[in-house]
């Protein structure tokens, strides 16, 4: 890859400006400044303007954990310390997100994928934890407005079904053990960063205020909480007490899993316990590809693994040695190759499990030829439409001194999903059917009861020559499997750490209304830092350029095949930080 100094010709970058747009910004003004982070050139990373901690590649070479939180990679990285491996790391860090994140995952939450592997097999393996649409739920029975909040928004969750699958699988300690340090934290309380106010405030701030049980919690001083506050949450502690001792079945079939139907079914909501005790998770075997030398993982239809390799198989048979990952040509080839993808991704995935996908098809090397012809460098169809800001989904990545690494997206769907508390459970209800369901008939995920959400959840371990060599994921979206996908071909091809290709800038294709960012109605951003130059010549091309409302999340993991030694990146975007010992 050529090098550039990037903050050299980005103005914006150059005065530490806290902005990304479509252009360069010449001042940071105050109504953006909240949508976005900065990032620094392999020099200096730690460049002014960031709502997250910035910070270089964290090393060590016993254990290491990655997350949107600091407060997750602190569990995740003391479990391994205490003797713990990156499975348990991975469950103590997804618990204590749900304390310190409350509006992007929890027990609640409408679930997620994850991938695993395991060093002394060297083999990896998936988990299908996403959840499941009410048996009541139908176009008879919801409108757009109840996917998108209220006591009939929650999908089945899977996310805590998930955790304990993977700990009785493959961890070495107890629910007791991982998540006492969230316990501890909701019973004391999370400080309020700048991140989180911004995130509670606005329309989520709106939301809640709809919902007593979720005030009570949220706004302690009868309103959204500013940075430096404190939120104690002695209700979810107690349920996580309780969960931790009892196990899965008192949410699925026990105590928990009825205060919480119960509580819908007074306001409204219509998930019964027989949703409930219907639902378990599924052990799934990864999807893989080739790129640049190096063997993927990712996770079957449901997510859209499949969609991110297509787009990479067309990318992998561009020169991409000796392409500049920050010209307009890299840029226009790459939004071309992901809108193809997308467009089958609209077509054929979903998490249903009677529905056939030509999955082997969709991620040949001959189909990505075939598709790969259709890209004309020179131009593309003009469209319209409007970006869409989309938070309520997080990712986490972990890996241990014996080689193990896990790669976990987990998500509420929009921020604080439902906006729902449930009653005195303290557990934040999802809602899932904002993006794992469409009303519209004839389409592959038209919404049906008792089927499985699809998620866009793209979660990803890299292997090259039979080592382990990264493994990442992302939050945002259907900008999820861009981002990972860049983040994969700048440590692939461009020679960054693990920290610089998370942190670096990132061009997106998005939609309005949680779609399938698709040809006729869709536009695309690029994050300042770019050169000025290529967003004229991505206009002059067709592309429809607008400020950035979504830049996604990613968090990851490396491990250098000759020293065995582990290096985290966290999204400075967001309020992580990795930490390794």
């Amino acid at each position: 890859m050529k090098r550039r100094d990037f903050l050299a010709t980005s103005a914006a970058a150059a005065a530490g400006s806290s902005l990304i747009g479509c252009r360069p910004p010449e001042t940071a003004g105050a109504a953006t400044a909240a949508a976005s982070g900065q990032w620094g050139p392999a020099a200096d990373s730690n460049v002014p303007g960031l709502l997250g901690p910035a910070h270089r590649a964290v090393w060590g070479a016993r254990g290491v954990t990655a997350a949107a939180d600091y407060y997750a990679s602190l569990a995740g990285t003391t479990i391994m310390m205490q003797g713990g491996n990156a499975v348990d790391a991975i469950v103590a860090a997804s618990a204590m997100l749900n304390v310190s994140e409350p509006y992007m995952s929890g027990i609640g939450g409408f679930g997620g994928f994850m991938l695993i592997y395991l060093a002394e097999e060297n083999r990896v393996v998936g988990l299908d934890a996403l959840g499941k649409s009410p048996a009541a739920s139908s176009p008879e029975t919801m409108t757009l407005d109840d996917f998108a909040a209220g006591y009939k928004a929650p999908i089945v969750p899977g996310a805590f079904k998930g955790w304990a699958a993977v700990l009785e699988r493959y961890g070495t300690m107890s629910l007791g053990d991982v998540f006492e340090p969230a316990i501890r934290l909701a019973e004391d309380g999370f400080v309020v960063s700048r991140f989180d106010e911004i995130h509670t405030g606005g329309a989520a701030a709106e939301k809640l205020g709809r919902f007593p049980s979720t005030t009570r919690v949220m706004f302690p001083n009868g309103r959204p909480p500013r940075m430096g506050e404190i939120i104690r949450q002695p209700d979810l502690a107690a349920s996580m007490r309780r969960l931790a001792r009892e196990g899965a079945d008192d949410f699925y079939k026990g105590e928990i899993g009825e205060r919480v139907v119960s509580f819908l079914a007074e306001n409204g909501g219509h998930m019964t316990m027989a949703d409930l005790e219907a639902y378990d998770v599924t052990w799934k075997e990864p999807i893989t590809t080739t790129f640049q030398g190096h063997d993927l993982y990712a996770m079957p239809p449901g997510s859209c693994g499949m969609s991110m390799f297509q787009a990479l198989n067309i990318m992998d048979g561009f020169d991409l040695a000796n392409m500049d990952l920050y010209s307009s040509e890299f840029a226009h080839l790459w939004l071309e190759a992901y809108r193809l993808a997308l467009i089958d991704d609209d077509r054929y995935n979903t998490g249903k499990e009677d529905v056939e996908i030509p999955v082997d098809m969709i991620i040949s090397k001959e189909y990505a030829d075939e598709q790969r012809a259709k890209i004309d460098p020179a131009r593309i169809a003009s469209f319209s439409g409007a970006p869409l800001p989309f938070f309520g989904t997080t990712s986490l990545s972990s890996a241990d001194r014996w080689g193990n690494a896990v790669a976990f997206t987990q998500s509420l769907v929009s921020g604080y999903g439902s906006g729902v508390i449930a009653g005195d459970t303290g557990i934040f209800l999802n809602n899932g059917h904002t993006f794992g369901f469409v009303l519209e008939e004839g389409h592959v995920n038209h919404l049906e009861g008792g089927q499985k959400a699809k998620g866009v959840m793209t979660p990803c371990v890299v292997m090259k020559d039979g080592n382990l060599v990264a493994a990442v994921g992302a939050a945002g979206g259907y900008t999820i499997p861009q981002t990972v996908g860049q983040v994969i071909t700048k440590l692939t091809t461009g020679g960054m750490d693990i920290q610089l290709a998370i942190a670096s800038p990132r061009m997106c294709l998005n939609r309005g209304g949680g779609r399938t960012p698709i040809p006729e109605d869709s536009v695309t951003y690029l994050e300042a830092g770019f050169p000025p130059e290529v967003y004229d010549e991505l206009e002059d091309r067709g592309h429809n350029l607008a400020e950035p409302g979504n830049p996604g999340g990613v968090q990851g993991v490396y491990r250098d095949a000759e020293t065995g030694a582990l290096a985290g990146g966290s999204d400075p975007r967001r309020d992580g930080h990795a930490i390794a010992w």
